[in-house]
């Protein structure tokens, strides 16, 4: 019987398989592209929201249906058709949402794996197929980077290695036990595009299981409950046995059997790293070795493919010397791999040991990217070869972007010598779960000018900058992030569909927006001084309305003198500058300085860039750069 699975929604085929390379084709690709990431600069989708390529593999989720806006609705050939929109923004790095088959009641985003060695069929088409995405970023000269989940599966298992025990969901009844009416969903909830309405197709299922899920489309010959034997369908009949799981019962070789987190969890390390955030997030026991050879040996296929940098989700939910495990393999298969995580923190995020906070350092961004012994001092191990986005510059802007001023930005700053490397932190002003408002639940909602504020800092200081999809219109400006309450759609969220301003005049409109034009000319400055991409900062005085430092790159030679101003015009000196002469590249003027001090005027919501040696003037002048 379980032979014969394989016929089951059959809708792709491994990677391996679908992509075989020659052992050369795997050298050159892992050795292509072996760039210093911290010269790019990166934009970042969620695919199935950005624009729908192919129509023929959209998919609605059995959850906050929306008729007319399928959750999967993006696509690779939608964002093989875009790439010139991207590129003509500046970006020169395509961040997008784990790629790989996924399973849930509300899995468009990627975030709830169940096979990471096939790519989702929601995604693909004949012609654009992920190494077709792949090979036309790369013909741009632009760089690929692969979100990727380690942390936890879906509540599925993993297809082909592990069962997690479920009633197959086309037998579930409402409490009324009326048929279930919910949009394509007519009937059942079971998987409407599958011939026997399930899309559970997992080898390691019991017989019981494959048996029904090729048979009984309707849901209505009686299945007996092998735990509690109880007859279904039935009307009202325990919504955990299809819909969630017994923690107590899971795989031990496969996932942590520590219960749900709760409460005073989310700052207990060993909580954070062996519970389950919720009932599609199963944490995965990552120190077992099985695990780490199941999720390397399907990261290798993805390098070999040519993916340039990895982004990790939720990795403080894996402890850090376990988590490095996985990066050093990654780095020591491909060296040119830049890798980057989610380390989510709403503060700074230093930890107990060092400053005024709620959770040890060891569940902090900073211990990640360093292999220090003791969280009381950074300096007792040396950067770890992973870096992270920079969620405690993040949680400032609250408190300072949104009231129109720089404070509080110099004094996180001052901390950047906490981490391996600060030049490499992912800087980002939002994303698909937080923007920078009080709660950081919803998409920026403040003054344009106030976002140009945020994004002449972000391109100025080290880092690497990140842009989320539609910032750069005020797309869905103001709307919660995510799904709010018990019947929102994604329509009104942040994570909307994007794809109607990519279109025809409303695509021109958006790349004239003055926030595009701005990123774009952001983009140019930064692409053409190496001291805004790798130098370190110094001499950084912030008073609120603005602020100064200095960019040095060492190797490069190139130095440059930055200021910053707020909601209204700065005459600035900054002391101790090397002699020389000085061009802006925001307005081209010129100065000499022999004696150390440079005098300059900014204006209000804009920058200076004074470079040393410089050419001068880079791109015209906009609303806000000028």
């Amino acid at each position: 019987m379980k032979s014969q699975i394989a016929l089951l929604l059959s809708l792709s085929s491994s990677v391996a398989s679908a992509y075989p390379l020659t052992t050369g084709q795997k050298a050159e690709r892992q050795a292509q592209h072996a760039v210093d990431f911290r010269e790019e600069s990166i934009y970042f989708v969620l695919t199935a929201r950005f624009f729908d390529g192919d129509a023929t593999n959209n998919y609605y989720n059995r959850d906050r249906i929306k008729f007319g806006d399928p959750h999967w609705r993006g696509d690779f050939r939608g964002l093989i058709q875009k790439l010139d929109y991207i590129q003509e923004l500046g970006f020169t790095a395509l961040w997008i949402s784990p790629p790989v088959e996924n399973r849930s009641g509300l899995d468009y985003h990627g975030y709830h794996a169940y096979d990471w060695n096939r790519i989702d069929p929601r995604l693909e088409s004949t012609d654009a197929t992920y190494q077709d995405l792949i090979d036309a970023v790369h013909a741009r000269g632009m760089k690929l980077i692969q979100d990727v989940v380690i942390n936890h599966s879906s509540q599925y298992g993993i297809r082909d290695q592990v069962w997690i025990d479920h009633l197959p969901i086309k037998y579930f009844r409402t409490a009324d036990g009326k048929k279930i009416s919910n949009g394509p969903y007519q009937g059942n909830l079971g998987d409407y595009r599958s011939r026997y309405r399930e899309d559970n197709d997992n080898s390691k299922a019991p017989d019981w299981f494959i048996e029904r899920a090729q048979s009984d489309p309707e849901g209505e010959v009686p299945l007996t409950d092998p735990v509690t034997k109880t007859v279904v369908p039935r009307p009202g009949y325990q919504p955990q046995r299809f819909f969630g799981i017994d923690p107590a019962h899971l795989d031990p070789s496969w996932y942590h059997l520590d219960g749900f987190m709760s409460g005073g969890d989310w700052e207990n390390p060993k909580a954070l790293q062996r519970k389950h955030m919720a009932g599609d997030t199963i944490d995965l026991a990552t120190e077992n070795q099985n695990v780490k050879d199941y999720l390397n040996q399907a990261m290798h296929l993805y390098m070999d493919m040519g993916v340039d940098a990895i982004r990790v989700d939720t990795a403080k939910h894996i402890e850090r010397d376990n988590l490095l495990e996985f990066i050093d393999d990654w780095r020591a298969y491909k060296p040119s791999v830049f890798v980057f995580g989610e380390n989510l923190v709403k503060g700074t995020g230093l930890g107990q040991e060092l400053s005024n906070d709620n959770g040890s350092a060891t569940i902090r961004p900073w211990w990640y990217t360093r292999r220090a012994t003791s969280p009381a001092d950074p300096r007792s191990g040396p950067d770890s070869g992973f870096s992270v986005l920079d969620f405690p510059l993040f949680s400032t802007f609250r408190d300072n972007i949104l009231r129109g001023n720089f404070s509080g930005i110099g004094q996180q700053l001052a901390w950047d010598w906490i981490y391996g490397d600060a030049t490499k932190l992912v800087t980002f002003f939002q994303n698909h779960d937080v923007g920078p408002d009080n709660d950081f639940k919803f998409r920026f909602g403040g003054e344009t000018w106030q976002a140009a504020m945020v994004y002449n800092l972000l391109w100025t200081i080290r880092g690497i900058p990140c842009l989320y999809y539609g910032e750069e219109i005020e797309f869905q400006k103001g709307r919660p992030q995510d799904i709010d309450g018990g019947s929102m759609t994604l329509d009104q969220t942040g994570r909307a569909y994007f794809g109607d301003h990519l279109e025809g005049k409303e695509a021109q409109q958006s790349l004239s927006h003055p926030l595009a034009r701005h990123i774009k000319r952001l983009n140019l400055i930064r692409r053409q001084i190496p001291a805004l991409q790798k130098g370190q900062m110094a001499q950084v005085h912030e008073w609120g309305s603005g602020m100064s430092f200095v960019r040095d790159d060492a190797e490069s030679g190139s130095y440059a003198v930055v200021a910053l101003a707020a909601n209204a015009d700065q005459e600035v000196v900054v002391n101790h500058v090397r002699p020389g002469t000085y061009r802006d590249a925001v307005t081209g003027r010129e100065a000499v300085v022999a004696d150390g001090q440079l005098k300059f005027a900014v204006r209000a919501h804009s920058a200076a860039i004074y470079v040393r040696n410089g050419g001068g003037k880079i791109g015209a002048d906009g609303v806000f750069l000028r």
